[in-house]
């Protein structure tokens, strides 16, 4: 299945490849893609449409950013580490 993004007027956007949908709040939205989990952020964000047989997910709001998440985890500075910068 592909993938694409289409954001019209920084008001709609249209994500297909949409495995399952995470979260939904007012300013934040995290979807499975089939290119890895896909963070939407914005304001009065809400979703329009949501069809799992065809993958096709809308979104109305304000859209601010999106962003794809890296699945490499980032272990905490220790003390020795801070040093040495």
């Amino acid at each position: 299945m592909n993938s694409s993004i289409t954001i019209n007027d920084r008001e709609n956007i249209t994500v297909t490849g949409v495995n399952s949908v995470d979260m939904i709040t007012e300013g934040e939205v995290c979807v499975f893609t089939e290119k890895g989990d896909l963070v939407i952020k914005g304001s009065c964000l809400e979703a329009d449409e949501f069809d799992p047989a065809s993958g096709i997910l809308r979104i109305n709001g304000h859209i601010d950013s999106f962003c794809y998440k890296t699945e490499k985890r980032h272990l905490p500075d220790n003390l020795i580490t801070k040093l040495f910068r």
